[in-house]
C-alpha cells in the first residue's frame, strides 16, 4: 500500500465500522462498511498494519500511547482522525476491546468505528495542537 496525500475534505459516515487485528497490529478481519469508508477492499486490508488509515495531523505520540494502552490488554475508547484511500479524512470514536482464545491467551483486538460528535472533534483537535 502506499501512503494517502492528505485532502482537506471530510467524509462522513453513519454506521459501526468493525475490524479485527491480531497482536502484530495486522488487520484480520473488516466489515464492509468499514471497507466501504476507508476505501479499500478486504482482499487488500488482510494481513496489512492499521497504522495504513493514520491521519498525518496525528501526533506519533497520540499513536504510541494507543499501543501502551493495548499492551495493557485492556479496553480503552479514543477519538481519532483517519485517513481514507482517496485522502479524504474522517473522525471516530473508537473503541477497542481484546480478543482471547479458548485458553485465554490474548490474540488480538476487536476495534469499533462510529461517528464522532462536533465536541469530541473539537477537543482532539485541541489535544493534536498541544503536542505540537
Amino acid at each position: 500500500m502506499y501512503r494517502q496525500i492528505p485532502l482537506d475534505v471530510e467524509y462522513t459516515f453513519n454506521d459501526n465500522l468493525i475490524y479485527e487485528i491480531d497482536k502484530d497490529g495486522l488487520i484480520t478481519f473488516a466489515n464492509l462498511k468499514f471497507c466501504e469508508v476507508v476505501g479499500y477492499r478486504r482482499s487488500e486490508l488482510i494481513g496489512k498494519n492499521h497504522t495504513v488509515f493514520k491521519h498525518p495531523d496525528v501526533p506519533q505520540t497520540i499513536y504510541d500511547n494507543i499501543c501502551i494502552e493495548s499492551k495493557k490488554l485492556r479496553r480503552w475508547f479514543f477519538t481519532l482522525k483517519n485517513i481514507r484511500r482517496d485522502g479524504m479524512f474522517f473522525w471516530s470514536n473508537i473503541h477497542c476491546t481484546p480478543r482471547y482464545n479458548d485458553i485465554n491467551e490474548l490474540i488480538g483486538f476487536i476495534i469499533v468505528h462510529k461517528p464522532a460528535s462536533k465536541l469530541d472533534i473539537e477537543e482532539e483537535n485541541q489535544r493534536y495542537k498541544n503536542y505540537n
